[in-house]
Formats: C-alpha cells, sequence, structure tokens
C-alpha cells in the first residue's frame, strides 16, 4: 500500500513539474495591421423611377468615380466612395392627368439627371475571388435638364438617401461588380400627394491602383 502511495505522489510530482517547467510559454499572437486601398471604378447605370406620372422602364446611364477600402480585419472591409452618376428616365404619357395644376404639357419626355453620390459600403470577403457588399449611400443633385413643371419649379429633390446590395468577383487587382441601389427617400419635389423612388442595377469595373 505504501509503495502504491509512494508511485500516486511521484506521479503528481511529476506532472506538476511538467505543467510549470517544461511547458513552453505563451506567445501573444500579432494582430494583423490593417491597410487601406484605392483605385477608380466606372460602370453602367439603370434607373427607374417609381410614382405616378413617371415611367418605370429602366434607361440606360453610366456613373464612374473613386473608392477607398479601409481592411481592417481579413474578411471586412469599409469602402467609402465618391461617384458622379448620370440616370435617364421619362416621364409617363400621363403626367399631365396628376399634375395638371402644376406641370408643363409642353416639357421634355426624356429626363437626364446627374448626381453626386456617396456610398459607404461594409464588403466582407467570402473568398479571395467573390464579396459581398451592402450600406447606406447619399445622392446629391447637381444638375438635369427637366423641366416638367411650370416657372422653372424643380421637380426632383436635391438630396436623396438610399441603400446598395450588392456582389464583386475578384482577380488580383481588378473587380467585376454588380449592385442593386434603392431609393429609400421621396424625391418627388412636386406636392406630397405622391411620392417617387428610385431603383438602380449597376454594373461594371473597379481598379484598385494602390
Amino acid at each position: 500500500m505504501k509503495v502504491k502511495l509512494t508511485i500516486v505522489a511521484l506521479l503528481f510530482v511529476t506532472l506538476a513539474s511538467a505543467q510549470s517547467g517544461t511547458q513552453p510559454a505563451t506567445t501573444a499572437q500579432p494582430i494583423p495591421e490593417s491597410s487601406f486601398h484605392w483605385g477608380i471604378r466606372a460602370g453602367l447605370n439603370f434607373t427607374s423611377i417609381r410614382g405616378n406620372g413617371m415611367d418605370t422602364k429602366f434607361g440606360t446611364g453610366a456613373e464612374g468615380g473613386l473608392f477607398g477600402s479601409w481592411d481592417f480585419s481579413k474578411n471586412w472591409s469599409l469602402q467609402p466612395e465618391i461617384l458622379v452618376s448620370q440616370s435617364n428616365t421619362k416621364r409617363s404619357d400621363d403626367f399631365m392627368v396628376y399634375y395638371v395644376n402644376s406641370g408643363k404639357a409642353s416639357g421634355n419626355t426624356a429626363i437626364k439627371l446627374t448626381t453626386l453620390n456617396v456610398p459607404v459600403l461594409l464588403k466582407y470577403n467570402v473568398t479571395k475571388m467573390f464579396s459581398v457588399l451592402a450600406g447606406p449611400q447619399y445622392n446629391y443633385m447637381l444638375f438635369d435638364n427637366e423641366d416638367l413643371l411650370r416657372d422653372d419649379k424643380d421637380a426632383f429633390t436635391k438630396g436623396e438617401f438610399s441603400g446598395n446590395v450588392g456582389a464583386q468577383f475578384n482577380v488580383q487587382s481588378v473587380s467585376i461588380y454588380g449592385r442593386y441601389n434603392f431609393g429609400l427617400s421621396d424625391i418627388n419635389n412636386v406636392d406630397d400627394r405622391y411620392s417617387w423612388h428610385s431603383s438602380h442595377i449597376l454594373i461594371g469595373v473597379a481598379v484598385r491602383l494602390k
């Protein structure tokens, strides 16, 4: 019995010594440093404006500008952008039915809107070659050719809030993207009887320069 107790005691002493003396010290894992990249992107903008008096068919335009990418982990990035976008749309044939008191019957049917867009997107890299993005966007009207209303009044608001969802394929420094941008705020500046909301389908190419 004494022999068994001695053996057990020796085993405990040996294990304790192994834990305290022979086990290597744990070293802190280095935290990956964040990095910042920037580049240019350009593509097509297919626009539709939904609402009474507007033609909901998608018109083809273009957009382009700069983007930045702050990579704060292996999978997550914050991607702000600044873009100039041209949207082409039309008023519907029954526009004057809804705006008979304020509308101009001889106004342009085709409408071009040029906006400065500032999206701030959160990007998740599913794999090295495939990423998904989502985030808010603010649009500011730079100029337009519309003359829908009498007395040269603006039919569209100057500012708009919208949202983005999309995905992109990445091959080294080049990305091919597709996005859907949906208007969150009413852009009808005529009156408050009807609301107009924009929709944009965006496809294009982004090139990282740094």
